[in-house]
């Protein structure tokens, strides 16, 4: 985190990228976007206060089931970070495969959403597949969940319109 900020990177969350993306909003010189899956709890006593310390914020992608889970980060850690700039996204309800879950795509994909946001009190706009897959269906279900963007483990640089659902 102290070499990203010695050569100048600025934290931008996915709802910038998105919006500088749909919208041509400005971003900051050099912006890079820092993701955290499951909602660990060693994300909150580790990566949190590292990551304030260099004055960067970040996306926590949190499986919606493990909210008061040992080891995962609870409801006050989360919102604590949300109130510091974090963005919270969902990963998924229980974190399945979703490719071969299709027949739970609903809970999966929208009952995370809702759960996040009624629990935490915070907008998810963006979804992070579990094991970074996914495939056609889940992404259009992902897409008509009302979600503006999704991330999986993409290998281009180019972040366009084209790509909103795999970043």
């Amino acid at each position: 985190m102290k070499a990203l900020r010695d050569w100048g990177y600025t934290s931008i969350t996915i709802s910038q990228l998105v919006e500088a993306i749909m919208n041509s909003a400005l971003l900051p010189n050099r912006p890079v976007v820092i993701t955290f899956d499951d909602g660990n709890l060693n994300v909150y006593t580790n990566a949190f206060p590292i990551m304030q310390k260099y004055g960067f914020t970040g996306v926590m992608y949190i499986v919606a089931n493990r909210l008061h889970a040992d080891g995962y980060m609870g409801v006050d850690q989360i919102k604590e970070m949300a109130a510091a700039g974090w963005e919270v996204g969902s990963h998924s309800m229980t974190h399945a495969k979703l490719r071969y879950a299709h027949d739970r795509l609903n809970v999966e994909i929208a009952q995370s959403r809702i759960d996040l946001q009624e629990t935490l009190d915070v907008p998810v706009r963006s979804f992070a597949y579990p094991y970074g897959e996914t495939d056609t269906l889940v992404s259009q279900q992902v897409m008509s969940y009302g979600y503006t963007s999704a991330v999986g483990l993409g290998t281009l640089w180019n972040q366009s319109l084209y790509n909103l659902y795999y970043l």
